[in-house]
């Protein structure tokens, strides 16, 4: 083969490479159920392996390098200073997406009355605008070394060591803002503003080496958090959903980083 034919060959390869994969099949504007489906299958097959051609790392277990949760402002009775570090998150892989949607405002002058329409959608062609995902989750747990220090209800509590928490029959949503970045001329969509808010059914904490490895103290203070988890979680709830947040606004840009918006949907028919 010519060099003139050897070169023509590779760019048609890099050019097939650099589409957006066809498998599973891109979704319409404004589509959904297709945008549930697609997301749920991405979900179900690439969550323990990542995907490259979408710039999704791997989910299940996603690696939390750091999470810091900061709790006590308001007179809460939970007054807590505690740190994450070398953290896996397990149960990404057993999300399931049962809405998509972006919200469209637009207004309307008539007879000196403004009216505004809020339309929901699955993602459309507008980028500026909210965009959100809701879920419902089997279980999260966060597992790896921590440390804690202050006071919990009535109790103080300190340690470091290894951790497990626990978020059992979560509903989840996250919502961002699409914010336009334009690169080579295209248009490409990052994450901003994302909330995470989740409501779990049932929560479970787990501390080792609290109080410095005594057995006893640190059983007892377990066994407390456990049986106020409820009341612990309300409390704990927005710092909790904050840090979550932080940790999954990056992951979203990657994944749009990838190719421009356009690219992300099915090509329009012409009429």
């Amino acid at each position: 083969m010519s060099r003139i034919g050897l070169t023509l060959v590779l760019s048609l390869a890099v050019a097939v490479h650099a589409d957006f994969p066809d498998d599973p099949k891109p979704c319409k504007y404004g589509d959904t159920e297709c945008f549930v489906e697609f997301c749920n299958r991405l979900i179900t097959e690439k969550a323990t392996e990542g995907d490259d051609s979408l710039n999704l790392i791997q989910l299940d277990p996603l690696i939390v390098d750091k999470m810091v949760l900061k709790q006590g402002a308001n007179g809460s009775p939970v007054n807590i200073d505690l740190t994450f570090t070398n953290n896996k998150l397990y149960g990404n892989k057993d999300l399931r997406f049962k809405k998509m949607r972006y919200v469209l405002r637009y207004f309307q002058m008539e007879a000196n009355r403004i009216y505004i329409y809020l339309l929901h959608r699955g993602f459309g062609k507008e980028i500026a605008t909210k965009h959100e995902m809701v879920m419902s989750s089997k279980v999260f747990s966060l597992v790896g070394e921590y440390a804690i220090k202050g006071q919990v209800l009535v109790l103080p509590i300190s340690g470091t060591g290894y951790s497990n928490m626990t978020l059992m029959g979560s509903d989840v949503k996250i919502s961002f803002t699409g914010k336009p970045v334009e690169k080579n001329g295209e248009m490409y969509m990052e994450a901003s503003d994302l909330k995470y808010t989740v409501k779990p059914k049932d929560q479970h904490f787990y501390f080792t080496n609290l109080f410095n490895g005594d057995k006893t103290l640190g059983d007892t203070m377990n066994t407390f958090l456990n049986e106020n988890s409820a009341a612990i979680f309300s409390e704990t709830k927005e710092s909790i959903e904050k840090a979550f947040s932080a940790v999954y606004e990056p992951l979203i840009t990657r994944v749009f980083s990838k190719y421009p918006y356009a690219k992300y949907f099915a090509a329009e028919e012409s009429t």
